[in-house]
C-alpha cells in the first residue's frame, strides 16, 4: 500500500522526507520481525505487534507501516518534523514502556467536523498548529482544544483582563469519553457564514529561550533538517554543514525564522482559507513587504468592507495591549492573530497561548526592543505595528485608486464613450461599523492611543463585550511604542 495516496497535489518536501523515513523504518522492522518473534509471541505463534501510546516517543515502528496519510493530514513543519523524530528510533527503544493502545493516526490525521449553527452547516478549519488537538465542543458555539496547563493558566488570567473581548472565551475543562482533558473555548467562526480565515503568527521568534537552550545542551546533526534547509535555500548551510550533510536543531530553529517575515516584520502568515474552501499554508518563504501585501490583497479580494474593519480592530487591540496587566507580565511566544470575515462581518482575535509564559519577578519587557538571548523580548508590538502599517498602506492605495476613478477626467472619458477603466479596485462605501463602535484616534502625550467606546451588544455578532472590558481608561504607553502618524 502506498504511504501517500495518489493525488494531483505534489508532495511537499516534508512529506517526501516523512515517507522515506517511515518506509526505511518499516523495512527495518520487517527484516527483524522473524528474529524477534520469540520475544513477542502472538496467538498463532507468530510475532505480535507491541501497542503503545501514540503520543509516546517509543511508539512501535512496526505499526508505522499501516499508516496511510491522506489529504486531511496535518502537514505543518512541526507535525511532520515531529513524526520523523518520533519514528527514527533505535530497536532498543522500541522494546520498552508498553502502554494502552491509541490509534497512531491521531498524531497526524485530522478529519473536519461539522456543527450546525442557525441551520447553517460549515466545516471548522484549523489553519495552523497541530490539527489533531481539536474536536467539536459539547455546546453550540464551542470547540475543544487538548489541554495544555500553561495555556489554561493564560486563559484564566485573560478572562479577568482587559484583553478578554479579544481572545476566545474560556469555558473551563472538559473530559472526553477516552479520558482526555480539553479546554472548552468559544468557536470564533460560529457567527460567520462561509468565512475567510487567516492565521498570522505574531512576534520575532516562535520558540522560547528555554527551548533554544535545551536544544543546545546536546546538539546533534539532523539530516532531515539539512535537507529541508537546502530545499528552500541551497546556500543556507555552511561549508561544514554541507560536508556533514546535517544541521543542529538550534541552528535550524533560528534559520527557520529568517526565511519568512518573522525576523524582519515581527509576524508571518501561517495559513489562509478562502470562502470557497480552498486553503494554503505555503507562506514559509513569504518574506518581503510586497509579498505580504499581495497575500493580504488576495485574502480580502471581493470583501472590500474587511480591510477598514481589520485596521480598526488592530488599532483597538494595540491600545488594549498597552494597558493590559497580562501583556505587561507575560512573554508572548507562538501566539497568533486570527482574522475572520464573511460577506457582512470582519474581526480578529488573539489565539494560541501554549508557549506564553509569565515573566520572572522583577523582569520587564516592552515587546518592542530587539531580541537578544536573555532579554526575553518577543517583538509582539513590532508585529502589530507592521500589520497596521501594511493595512494602512493598502487602505490608502485603494482610496487613491477610488479617487482617480471618480475624478472629472475619468467621468469625462466615460461620458465620451471611452472604454478605459481603472486598473485598481474601487472600494464601495462600507456600512457603519457596528461591531467596532465609535473608536476615534486621539492624542495622549507623545503617542497615539484610541478612545474606545464599546457598542451595545448586537445579536448574531462574533464579538461580545462585557462592561469595562472594551476600554483601558487612563494608562501609560509602553516604552518603545512606535508612533503612528
Amino acid at each position: 500500500m502506498a504511504l501517500f495516496p495518489s493525488s494531483s497535489r505534489p508532495r511537499t518536501l516534508m512529506e517526501q522526507l516523512l515517507a522515506r523515513k517511515i518506509e526505511a523504518a518499516a523495512a527495518a522492522a520487517a527484516a527483524s520481525a522473524s528474529a524477534s518473534a520469540h520475544e513477542l509471541p502472538g496467538p498463532s505463534g507468530g510475532s505480535r505487534l507491541r501497542r503503545t501510546d501514540s503520543l509516546d516517543s517509543t511508539s512501535s515502528i512496526g505499526s508505522l507501516g499501516s499508516i496511510v496519510l491522506g489529504d486531511d493530514v496535518c502537514r505543518c513543519d512541526d507535525c511532520l518534523l515531529g513524526i520523523v523524530d518520533l519514528y527514527v528510533i533505535s530497536s532498543e527503544a522500541a522494546r520498552i514502556k508498553p502502554s494502552g493502545w491509541r490509534k497512531i493516526r491521531n498524531i497526524v490525521q485530522w478529519t473536519p467536523f461539522f456543527q450546525t449553527y442557525k441551520k447553517q452547516r460549515y466545516p471548522w478549519v484549523q489553519l495552523a498548529g497541530h490539527q489533531g488537538n481539536f474536536k467539536a465542543g459539547p455546546e453550540q458555539g464551542t470547540v475543544l482544544k487538548k489541554l495544555c496547563p500553561k495555556e489554561e493558566d493564560c486563559f484564566q488570567v485573560l478572562m479577568k483582563d482587559v484583553l478578554r473581548p479579544y481572545v476566545p472565551q474560556y469555558k473551563g475543562q472538559v473530559t472526553s469519553e477516552d479520558g482526555e482533558l480539553y479546554l472548552q473555548l468559544q468557536d470564533l467562526l460560529s457567527d460567520f457564514y462561509q468565512p475567510c480565515v487567516m492565521d498570522c503568527k505574531i512576534g520575532v521568534r516562535t520558540y522560547l529561550e528555554e527551548e533554544l537552550s535545551k536544544a543546545k545542551e546536546k546538539p546533534k546533526l539532523r539530516k532531515d533538517m539539512y535537507e529541508k534547509m537546502i530545499q528552500i535555500d541551497p546556500n543556507a548551510p555552511t561549508d561544514e554543514e554541507h560536508r556533514a550533510k546535517g544541521v543542529t536543531k538550534p541552528r535550524y530553529m533560528v534559520w527557520r525564522e529568517t526565511i519568512s517575515s518573522t525576523a524582519t516584520l515581527g509576524f508571518r502568515i501561517e495559513g489562509i482559507k478562502k470562502s470557497d474552501g480552498t486553503s494554503s499554508k505555503d507562506f514559509k518563504t513569504t518574506k518581503s513587504r510586497e509579498q505580504i501585501k499581495k497575500a493580504f490583497y488576495e485574502f480580502i479580494e471581493g470583501f472590500s468592507h474587511a480591510l477598514p474593519r481589520y485596521l480598526q480592530r488592530l488599532r483597538v487591540i494595540r491600545a488594549t495591549l498597552e494597558c493590559s496587566d497580562f501583556f505587561r507580565s507575560h512573554e508572548v511566544i507562538g501566539s497568533s492573530l486570527l482574522f475572520v470575515h464573511d460577506r457582512k462581518h470582519a474581526s480578529a482575535w488573539l489565539i494560541d497561548f501554549a508557549k506564553t509564559v509569565q515573566l520572572p519577578e522583577n523582569h520587564q519587557i516592552n515587546h518592542f526592543t530587539t531580541w537578544k538571548v536573555g532579554n526575553r523580548e518577543d517583538g509582539y508590538l513590532i508585529g502589530i505595528n507592521n500589520l497596521i502599517d501594511i493595512f494602512d498602506e493598502m487602505d490608502a492605495e485603494i482610496m487613491a485608486a477610488s479617487t482617480v476613478s471618480d475624478s472629472p477626467v475619468s467621468t469625462a472619458n466615460t461620458s465620451s464613450g471611452s472604454s478605459s477603466a481603472s486598473m485598481s479596485p474601487k472600494r464601495p462605501t462600507c456600512e457603519a461599523n457596528e461591531e467596532m463602535g465609535d473608536q476615534q484616534p486621539v492624542k495622549s502625550g507623545t503617542s497615539h492611543v484610541l478612545n474606545i467606546a464599546p457598542p451595545e451588544p448586537s445579536e448574531g455578532r462574533a464579538i461580545s463585550y462585557s462592561d469595562g472590558d472594551a476600554g483601558c481608561g487612563d494608562h501609560k504607553s509602553l516604552k518603545g511604542r512606535k508612533e503612528q502618524n
